[in-house]
């Protein structure tokens, strides 16, 4: 049987964390510079109109939802 800890368990979202914070942003930030550099023009293409058709859904469903004024679709 193992001794509990009677020290919490921190969490990466608590200070303290900064240096593990930096490394996780470099690696994501590495990672998706490369992927972007591996795809085509019209994949690129392909991949913004995908996110910006998300980005329309999400601001419709907040709308629907009473979070966000439906003059926010317009702007």
């Amino acid at each position: 049987m193992l001794a509990m800890s009677t020290t919490p368990h921190k969490t990466l979202l608590e200070p303290g964390h900064e240096a593990e914070w930096a490394e996780l942003n470099r690696e994501k930030r590495e990672y998706h510079q490369r992927t972007a550099r591996a795809m085509t023009p019209s994949e690129r293409i392909a991949q913004g109109q995908k996110l910006s058709q998300q980005a329309v859904k999400l601001l419709a469903a907040s709308i629907r939802a009473g979070h966000v004024p439906p003059s926010a679709y317009w702007s």
